[in-house]
């Protein structure tokens, strides 16, 4: 019973320290919090695809660019209000995660991965080009009435509610039959299409919910950082997500939190070493890979196993 408790005891612990801990950071440190819940909403949406169906992509920070440049030029070239500016967004790249998701009926592993980075790589200079999304100088967000409720804190916690709502949509989704039938595409097309499960549903549904997420954290990102340029929605930025789920462990409900613990925390312990935080994430990429495929939710279950066989009677013997 005190097993099975565990768990539930953790996260309510995590959630209390989330909801409490405005009240004893500084202001800079709610800031970098607050993008690690931004970057693992991305994450979580990530691991849709990749995680449960095994469909690897490099262009998911091109769905936070079309989140966040959608919601800057509705909100300052149109003069749209945050929320119908946000939907506004989502839905373009709900449309756009279903065009992408075609391609992989047929191409899977590299050749799908080289197409979804291409599609990155487009979005990001399309952006950087125009100068209706602002070009290289990028757009400065309006003042968005959120951010000054409850002292300043009323950003944090509508980013702390997202994260949450979207932990929990991944949560019912994989338990689910749409996780299902992914889990067991990403395990055989073959054996799923012989079940009677539709590739073209479930692979465009695994992308246009992978959007919906990433394009919800583009939003978020530009009001956090009151900016958006394309320098921040580089494709440095899609490798990072990928690594984030990889590191983290792929296909777990966690996994992405602590892979995006990472791509936040460790640039902001380096900052006075260029170039360390690349060589740090190489570093655990390929560990996550080569030695710990499970990544860190796979290190922790397997410590804990551990653990509860030498705390059984007779595990000794």
């Amino acid at each position: 019973m005190t097993t099975n408790r565990t768990p539930l005891l953790i996260a309510a612990a995590a959630l209390a320290v989330l909801v409490l801990a405005p009240f004893g950071l500084d202001a800079y440190w709610i800031y970098v919090v607050s993008m690690w819940m931004v970057i693992s909403i991305s994450a979580i949406g990530l691991n849709i695809p990749m995680g449960l169906g095994s469909i690897y992509s490099f262009g998911h920070g091109a769905f936070m660019l079309v989140g966040a440049y959608g919601t800057a030029v509705a909100m300052i070239n149109w003069d749209w209000p945050f929320l119908p500016a946000v939907l506004l967004s989502v839905a373009m790249a709900a449309l756009i995660g279903a065009i992408i998701g075609l391609p992989s009926l047929r191409l899977s592993g590299f050749a799908l991965a080289i197409v979804t980075f291409s599609f990155g790589f487009l979005m990001f200079n399309l952006v950087k080009a125009s100068n209706y999304t602002g070009g290289p100088q990028g757009m400065f967000m309006p003042e968005v009435a959120i951010a000054g409720l409850w002292n300043g804190k009323g950003l944090y916690y509508l980013i702390l509610a997202i994260a949450i709502a979207g932990l929990l949509g991944f949560l019912s989704l994989s338990t689910g039959k749409t996780g299902r039938a992914l889990r067991t595409i990403g395990s055989s097309e073959l054996v799923a299409q012989s079940l009677g499960m539709s590739l073209l549903k479930y692979k465009v549904l695994a992308f246009v919910l992978s959007a919906v997420y990433a394009a919800v954290s583009g939003s978020l990102l530009a009001v956090l950082t009151s900016y958006v340029g394309p320098e921040s929605f580089s494709p440095e930025l899609s490798v990072n997500i990928f690594a984030a789920v990889i590191i983290g462990g792929a296909g777990t409900l966690i996994g992405p939190l602590f892979g995006a613990m990472f791509i936040v925390l460790v640039p902001e312990l380096t900052q006075s070493l260029q170039h360390v935080s690349q060589i740090v994430y190489a570093i655990l990429f390929c560990l996550s890979v080569t030695l710990f495929p499970g990544g860190l939710v796979g290190i922790f279950k397997t410590l804990a196993q551990r653990q509860r066989g030498k705390t059984q009677p007779g595990a000794a013997s």
